[in-house]
């Protein structure tokens, strides 16, 4: 097959829709299978929107795709994201962390700054994208990298997610008042959800110093934690030791649950009067 051009993306695009049609797949039924829908699969296909590697592991597998093919399209995928570091919506040193949020069994978030990915209305990360810089195409790139890794939710067999927040996140002001009050809102509703728990901090606590989200799955715990520059992701032992001590401590301070739904419930109504 003649390469489309020099750029790995849309090579591995061609690659992808080649495996597709030889397989006899339609976009659709490709969508269905790895949880993206059409206009995703096009925009993959172009080499216009980036995937997981667990994504592409269910693309080759619903094509078949084996032995040393599917070695070949997997290491394209890392060329790929490399190329792609610059103007993706997801970084390359992120890939760490959406490969082991999307095959964890439990996810724990300590967030003192604002909602965490997982939960965010689609308008509240567009807000929170804007104010670290993105111009709108590329927040609106985000948006939807993020709302797509929100479908871990809607599995059959989700992972738990514990989600701890400082109370201060329900105070701050993203975007509007509507945007704040549809935020709370969601909150309540997937504090609701059988695997999601949601938990408040009031004041001072272990984890002043920055957001920490854990990981763990069948490869072991994986950290990501905050920076003003740019966060990390590591599976180093010790840190990760580390890390989940402190999101225990702050855990230990939270509010139960149920209390935190009676103060999302006054954020709300705050927010909407």
């Amino acid at each position: 097959m003649e390469a489309p051009d020099d750029d790995p993306r849309r090579l591995l695009g061609a690659l992808l829709r080649q495996a597709r049609t030889e397989a006899r797949l339609t976009q659709d039924a490709i969508g269905h299978a790895i949880g993206v829908e059409r206009s995703g699969v096009t925009r993959m296909e172009a080499g216009d929107r980036s995937l997981t590697l667990a994504t592409l592991g269910a693309w080759l597998d619903k094509c078949g795709v084996g032995g040393l093919a599917d070695s070949a399209v997997r290491a394209l995928w890392r060329v790929a994201r490399r190329h792609g570091d610059g103007d993706e919506p997801v970084k390359t040193w992120f890939v760490g962390w959406t490969d082991a949020e999307v095959a964890a069994w439990t996810l724990r978030f300590w967030a003192p700054l604002i909602v965490p990915g997982l939960l965010q209305t689609e308008r509240y990360m567009y807000e929170v994208f804007r104010a670290g810089g993105h111009p709108h195409d590329r927040a609106m790139q985000a948006v939807e990298a993020r709302m797509a890794r929100q479908e871990i939710l809607n599995r059959d067999d989700p992972p738990t997610v514990v989600a701890i927040i400082d109370e201060l996140v329900l105070s701050r002001q993203i975007g509007s008042r509507d945007v704040m009050a549809e935020q709370c809102a969601q909150l309540l509703k997937v504090s609701e959800h059988p695997s999601v728990i949601v938990q408040v901090v009031r004041g001072a606590s272990a984890g002043l110093g920055g957001m920490l989200a854990l990981a763990e799955g069948p490869r072991g715990s994986v950290l990501l934690s905050g920076s003003l520059l740019e966060d990390i992701v590591t599976a180093d032992v010790q840190q990760v030791r580390a890390a989940a001590a402190i999101v225990d401590a702050v855990r230990g301070a939270a509010a139960s649950t149920s209390d935190t739904r009676v103060s999302l419930g006054e954020a709300h109504q705050r927010w909407t009067a």
